[in-house]
């Protein structure tokens, strides 16, 4: 207080401004009765300069922004703090009282995640969650205070127990998209922390399991630890009976399937993305796409290192679709933009068969015009030309069905089609080399250290080139790091062609166990138990129809009627997804048609 900052040092980041404003925050309210009059106008005066820099700029500006990172991790919590603070100071109630209008306000309608986002999941990339849990903590609680009403009733909170478990379950990598999120082997302290928090404030009992099954991490965490000591409360540690082995995450865009949620060692888990959310801030561009994990590591995942938010192997490697399993159009890939959107039209499941339909016709749409991404791309020396993956395509229909056929088996079918021929690169990535069988259209990864292997079968319309490389386009540094390995990128790219399907069956397996030969008969292949009919003609409507030889399961997507059970299931809609499955000991029908993207939360 005797040498208060410059305007250089207050204002250098905003960031730095309320880390500032925090540590003044701090003296002034647990000290406030020992400090002078002196010291508390002198207090008082530095906040208000925070406050006055800043309130101002976000008047009419974060109501209809999409999603201001750093104003909703941190500057949003401190700005009401100094508010909240200084509401019955004479000499600033006015502005103060103004603040907490809008700052409340602004809550209600755009948190705790967007305003648009229900889900529980965290639509900014499950790695940037951790750093918008002490403001999704200490907020509602505040705000319950004053308002005398749980704010911990939001749908997001109640859901958000169930989205802890299912995006990144304990003793497991992440299953999540977004910046950050391949860095870790298992959850984060701050995600551990926020299932204790939610716990014991809302008793929900899969915030109590992930909590249990994380102690060690909770143990380390010190940002709620005071929280904890005062909190004495206990909460349920068992995992619902009710858990189901498909979650739909509607608003954020994401699908997640698990075989074995409760048993990491024997769990094959998948989350699949196709959001209307789109490719900007910490997400990345990559519309249908997805994760596989086994046993709690990849088999098959995003690739690229999060060592700076734009950097060129960021800009080339990490954010650019190149970088994940979903597709390029002429060696062109998604914009970081919000116009490059995707959107999960269909996804339902039973104990046998788990499914979802992405459409990302929509994502190919151009280069970016957000000045941070053109401003990032100057700096990089990277164009947005067709010579570094970014351009105009043609494409017009991009659907992709995903089928989890529990316990160990994916089926995905793509629909491609494009005003004119173009060439269709199919990608997939794993952190080790694929051994390919390109008579057979097989490839297989192994990873001896968790002891399994994974083998896939691809299929395609159109003949296709197959080839595989270690190389980043842009490497994460300059020479060899040692902690930065090589990953492999798999491509599968036909000549060109106005229209493609692809269906690729992948199988994982424990190395102590023997993949299922994929027997083919035409359009319908044979593994194991299970057959998959899908239409590979294109001059054909498309039709994806699965079985079972020893349970009644099917799945079927089509014009034509299926016969779960024996029994003709007479279609209500052309090209429908129709799934009979079980569900608590019981087999139903479940019929969908694609829901329409929505933007806002009024919309059901």
């Amino acid at each position: 207080m005797q040498t208060p900052p410059t305007e250089a040092q207050l204002f250098a980041t905003n960031f730095g401004a309320t880390d500032i404003a925090s540590a003044y925050l701090t003296c002034y309210d647990a000290l406030y009765n020992k400090l002078s009059a002196t010291e508390r106008a002198a207090t008082e005066k530095q906040l208000m300069r925070v406050a006055e820099k800043y309130y101002p700029q976000h008047c009419g500006i974060q109501e209809n922004h999409i999603f201001d990172n750093h104003f909703w991790q941190q500057n949003m919590r401190v700005l009401f703090q100094i508010a909240y603070l200084l509401y019955d100071k004479v000499n600033y109630s006015g502005k103060a009282i103004e603040m907490l209008e809008y700052y409340y306000e602004l809550w209600t309608a755009r948190a705790p995640a967007s305003g648009f986002n229900r889900d529980g999941v965290w639509h900014n990339g499950t790695g940037y969650f951790i750093n918008n849990v002490r403001t999704l903590q200490y907020l509602p609680l505040l705000y319950s205070y004053i308002a005398r009403k749980d704010f911990l009733q939001h749908p997001w909170y109640r859901n958000a127990g169930r989205s802890l478990v299912y995006t990144w379950p304990p003793e497991s990598r992440s299953l999540g998209f977004g910046d950050g999120s391949e860095k870790y082997d298992s959850p984060q302290r701050q995600r551990a922390a926020f299932a204790d928090f939610l716990a014991r404030e809302t008793g929900d009992s899969y915030a109590g399991w992930y909590a249990a099954q994380c102690t060690k991490s909770l143990q380390r965490d010190p940002e709620m630890r005071f929280y904890r000591m005062a909190a004495n409360r206990t909460y349920e540690t068992q995992l619902p009976a009710s858990t189901e082995k498909m979650i739909w995450y509607k608003d954020a865009g994401e699908v997640v399937m698990h075989s074995n949620l409760a048993d990491t060692n024997h769990n094959l888990s998948l989350a699949f993305r196709s959001s209307t959310f789109a490719s900007g801030s910490h997400t990345t561009a990559c519309q249908n796409s997805f994760n596989l994990l086994f046993k709690g590591t990849d088999v098959y995942r995003s690739s690229g290192y999060y060592l700076n938010f734009s950097d060129a192997h960021n800009l080339m490697s990490y954010r650019h679709t190149r970088a994940h399993n979903t597709i390029l159009v002429n060696g062109i890939g998604q914009p970081y933009s919000m116009k490059g959107y995707g959107n999960i039209v269909r996804a339902m499941g039973g104990n046998h068969i788990s499914y979802c339909l992405g459409d990302a016709s929509n994502a190919y749409s151009g280069i970016t015009d957000d000045p941070m991404w053109t401003s990032a791309f100057a700096a990089a020396g990277i164009s947005q030309t067709p010579e570094y993956g970014f351009g105009v395509t043609p494409l017009t229909r991009y659907r992709r069905h995903v089928l989890m056929l529990h316990p160990d088996i994916l089926v995905i079918y793509d629909e491609l089609e494009a005003a004119s021929p173009v060439r269709w690169s199919w990608l997939l990535h794993s952190p080790t080399r694929f051994e390919l069988n390109e008579a057979e259209q097989l490839m297989g990864t192994r990873n001896d250290e968790k002891g399994f292997i994974a083998v896939t079968g691809l299929f395609s319309s159109h003949p296709y080139t197959a080839t595989q490389t270690d190389a980043f386009t842009v490497p994460p540094t300059p020479t060899p790091n040692p902690a930065y390995p090589n990953q492999w990128h798999f491509t599968a790219e036909t000549s060109a062609c106005a229209a493609n399907r692809y269906l690729a069956i992948i199988q994982v397996k424990g190395t102590d166990q023997t993949a299922h030969a994929i027997r083919r008969n035409g359009d319908t292949f044979t593994i194991g138990r299970w057959s998959v009919e899908a239409t590979l003609d294109t001059s054909r409507p498309a039709s994806l129809v699965v079985r079972n030889s020893d349970l009644p399961a099917t799945f079927s997507y089509g014009a034509e009627h299926p016969t779960p059970g024996g029994e003709i299931y007479i279609r209500r809609y052309p090209q429908s997804s129709v799934l009979y499955d079980e569900k608590d000991g019981i087999y139903h029908i479940m019929e969908e048609t694609d829901r329409p993207a929505i933007s806002s939360r009024t919309a059901l």
